[in-house]
């Protein structure tokens, strides 16, 4: 059959037209997504995150509507926490090791309204306030919960987590005394304190067990003391719908930790994952869905080649399935879940180009091409009102 050759050159032409449609099309697409660009509206619409670069410190805040990044006028110690509550604007940073103090403000006026000692060298760790004259406060060089009014600073009194437990609950190989109070979370009535129980004296390596404290917020004492199905919980505790999830990492550069689960009452539902199925020590991890997780794992922890990876992983069998994010690099260090939007941000702390990556929970990928640049090296991100 023969075909005219203008035919041919006008299907060659159409085909070309509709070819480099799409490609300016794509090109317009990954052009407005190339810098971080305004969310819808949640329940929280902003970012506050403690950055640093281990030499100095600043607090950051992100306008997630309007994408639009701020370094507040708030110097913080070089290794900080920082928390928000009440639905306020005041917020607490936890100004640790070397510091050993409360620092809080408002974020409104960006001024500090205080700043108290929790006690030299008690490297504390996490605070949560109950209310404006009530707060807890962790500290890993001390035997004892303290309980302080978080405006004034005054001690209300410490609490010795082990008073109501069996000598068989408090027991540990733990030798240097402390039970290493770090992260907490509110949950109903009741107040989660994660214990390491490292043995500090011998270079903070774990001990035979670590455990959480389950403090009564009414009586004010430690009713439960559950141990942990591995040692050396690192991450926050993590909340995905009734459940909750923690990150062991064991001994580090050993593949012997993993991510623990629990339902609404506190009942342990074992591993879901292991640092051999993750292939590194657990840096953070966060749950998604009833499908997958995420996890920041770091790889050859203790060689000059040492990086850390984004994994995503199966709860079904706790397998890796895919690797979002490879810099190459030890600079991911913190996976913080926003489930009103579905979406998560990354804290990465590349030395050059340091910020904070924003990723869908549906498609695992990057909304924008770029970060939000926060200044210094991202350390602790919180969402806030």
């Amino acid at each position: 059959m023969h075909v005219d050759n203008k035919y041919i050159r006008s299907v060659y032409l159409f085909l070309f037209g509709l070819g480099l449609g799409a490609i300016l099309s794509c090109s317009t697409q990954s052009e407005k997504k190339q810098k971080p660009a305004g969310l819808a509206k949640g329940v929280f619409n902003h970012l506050l995150v403690a950055t640093s670069d281990y030499h100095s410190g600043e607090l950051a805040w992100v306008n997630l509507l309007t994408a639009k990044t701020e370094r507040l006028k708030v110097a913080i110690h070089s290794d900080a926490v920082v928390r928000q509550f009440l639905g306020d604007s005041f917020f607490y940073v936890v100004n640790r090791l070397g510091a050993d103090n409360i620092l809080w403000g408002d974020l409104v006026t960006q001024e500090v309204k205080g700043q108290h000692s929790v006690g030299r060298l008690s490297n504390p760790q996490d605070i949560t306030v109950v209310n404006s004259e009530e707060a807890y406060v962790t500290r890993l060089a001390s035997s004892k919960i303290l309980k302080m009014n978080p405006r004034t600073g005054a001690v209300l009194k410490e609490i010795d987590p082990f008073a109501n437990v069996d000598e068989k609950t408090a027991a540990s190989s733990d030798s240097d005394g402390f039970p290493e109070f770090t992260w907490m979370r509110v949950w109903g009535n009741q107040l989660l304190i994660v214990m390491q129980r490292l043995a500090t004296d011998e270079g903070y390596i774990p001990s035979n067990k670590s455990q959480i404290a389950i403090l009564d917020l009414q009586k004010d004492s430690v009713e439960k003391i559950v141990t942990l199905a591995a040692t050396n919980p690192v991450t926050e505790i993590k909340v995905w719908e009734n459940n909750l999830a923690i990150g062991l990492a064991g001994k580090l550069g050993q593949l012997d930790g993993g991510i623990e689960m629990f339902d609404s009452e506190l009942n342990s539902l074992g591993l879901i994952t292991t640092e051999e199925k993750l292939g590194g020590d657990i840096i953070d991890c966060a749950i998604l869905s009833k499908e997958r997780g995420i996890a920041i794992v770091a790889k050859d922890i203790y060689s000059s080649k040492s990086k850390t990876q984004l994994v995503v992983f199966q709860l079904s069998d706790g397998r890796v399935v895919s690797t979002l994010k490879d810099p190459g690099t030890f600079s991911l260090h913190q996976l913080l879940v926003d489930p009103v939007r579905n979406i998560f941000y990354v804290a990465d702390r590349d030395r050059l180009k340091p910020g904070i990556w924003v990723y869908s929970s549906e498609t695992l990928e990057p909304l924008f091409l770029e970060k939000y640049d926060v200044g210094l090296p991202p350390y602790h991100m919180i969402l806030v009102e």
